[in-house]
C-alpha cells in the first residue's frame, strides 16, 4: 500500500560537514514523488551554498533560504512550502536508516487511518527505543496505556519532531511557536496530537540521532528549560484531558523532569550564565518540593561524594546563591 507522497524538511545551520550525509540517507530508496526541502537558516558558513549545490543536482530537492531564526522557524518555513500527504522532519546532523521506505510501501490499510506514523530511533550515544511501543495501530492516546509516559518523556518519541511522519492535512496552519528556542518541537507535537491523535507505530529502527556533538542539549548550558516547560504544560494538560486521561501525574512528571534537566545543565555544563542568572534558576528549582525530593535521591547515589557535598548542602539549606557560586567556581577552576 502506498501511503502517499512525503515531503522531508531539513533545517540547516552550520551543517556543511554533515548535510550531504543526511540528504543521501533520506533519498536512498525513496519514491520518485518524494520532496526534500533544505531550509538554510541564515548560516554564516558554506551551508547555504551546499544547499543550492545539492538542489541543482537532484530535481527532488529544493533549497530555501531565510534569515536566522532557529530550527523551529526553519521548520515552519519548510511547512509553508510542503506538498503531498505526509511531512517528515530530519535534523541536518542526523540520518535515516535503510528500510523505512520499504516498510512504508508494505503497510496495510490500517495505517491509512493514522494521523501520525511513528518509528523507532537509535542514538549515537547508545541505545534505541524499540521497547517503548509495540508496532500496530492506536486510535487515540488512551490506547497507548503504560507506554504513554515513556513516549512523552523518556524516549523522546512524542517530544522530538522526529522520528515520525505527520499527516500534512492534520498539520494545517500549525507552525512552530516563535517564542520558544527549546521545546518548540514538544509544543508542536502536543498541538498536532490535539488535532489528530491516531498513531500507527512501525516495527523498525529507521532514524539515527547523532547526539554526541558539541551542540547537543546534554552538552549546552542554557537557563530557559523551566520557562519552556511552563509554556508547553497547558498544551499537555489539554491534550490529556481531551483523551480522557488524568493529567495530574503527567504534569508533575513534566515539571520535575524540567527541573532535573535544568539542574543537570547548571551543574554539569560550562557556559556564560551569570551568577544572578544561575541563582534565579536554582531558586525556582529549589522552590519545587517534588524537584527537591528527586534531587535528594539523586545526590544520595552520586559516586563523587566530595564534589557533590556542596550540592547536598545547597539543597538542604535551600540556598540558590551557594549553588550558583559553586557552579561558577567549579567551571573556573576544575
Amino acid at each position: 500500500m502506498r501511503i502517499g507522497a512525503v515531503t522531508i524538511i531539513i533545517p540547516c545551520y552550520k551543517a556543511a560537514a554533515t548535510l550531504r550525509r543526511a540528504v543521501d540517507s533520506t533519498l536512498c530508496g525513496a519514491p520518485a514523488d518524494t520532496r526534500l526541502l533544505l531550509v538554510d537558516d541564515g548560516s554564516p558558513d558554506s551551508t547555504g551554498t551546499l544547499c543550492d549545490e545539492l538542489a541543482s543536482a537532484d530535481p527532488r530537492i529544493t533549497a530555501l533560504h531565510r534569515a536566522n531564526g532557529g530550527a523551529g522557524a526553519a521548520r515552519s518555513t519548510g511547512l509553508d512550502a510542503a506538498t503531498g500527504d505526509w511531512v517528515l522532519f530530519l535534523d541536518a546532523d542526523d540520518e535515516l536508516l535503510p528500510g523505512l521506505w520499504d516498510e512504508l510501501a508494505a503497510l496495510d490499510d490500517t495505517a491509512q487511518k493514522a494521523d501520525l506514523l511513528l518509528f523507532h530511533l537509535c542514538r549515537a550515544s547508545g541505545g534505541d527505543t524499540t521497547g517503548v511501543l509495540a508496532s500496530g495501530f492506536y486510535p487515540d492516546l488512551s490506547a497507548l496505556g503504560a507506554a504513554l509516559e515513556p513516549l512523552l518523556f523518556t524516549s523522546g518519541l512524542l517530544a522530538a519532531p522526529y522520528p515520525k511522519l505527520f499527516r500534512r492535512a492534520v498539520i494545517g496552519a500549525l507552525r512552530f511557536d516563535p517564542r520558544l528556542q527549546i521545546n518548540e518541537d514538544v509544543l508542536f507535537n502536543l498541538q498536532f496530537l490535539q488535532n489528530g491523535s491516531a498513531i500507527y507505530c512501525l516495527h523498525g529502527v529507521y532514524y539515527k540521532q547523532n547526539d554526541v556533538g558539541i551542540g547537543s542539549l546534554s552538552r549546552s548550558l542554557r537557563g530557559d528549560l523551566l520557562d519552556a516547560e511552563a509554556i508547553t504544560r497547558p498544551a499537555l494538560e489539554a491534550l490529556l484531558t481531551q483523551n480522557g486521561i488524568d493529567p495530574a501525574p503527567y504534569l508533575q512528571t513534566s515539571r520535575v523532569r524540567a527541573c532535573i534537566n535544568q539542574y543537570g545543565l547548571l551543574t554539569g555544563c560550562k557556559g556564560s550564565l551569570t551568577y544572578k542568572q544561575r541563582r534565579d534558576v536554582f531558586a525556582r528549582i529549589l522552590a519545587d518540593a517534588d524537584a527537591r525530593a528527586a534531587l535528594r535521591a539523586r545526590l544520595q547515589n552520586d559516586p563523587n561524594r566530595l564534589l557533590a557535598l556542596p550540592y547536598k548542602l545547597g539543597l538542604a539549606l535551600r540556598a540558590p546563591g551557594l549553588l550558583a557560586a559553586y557552579t561558577l567556581a567549579k567551571q573556573r577552576f576544575l
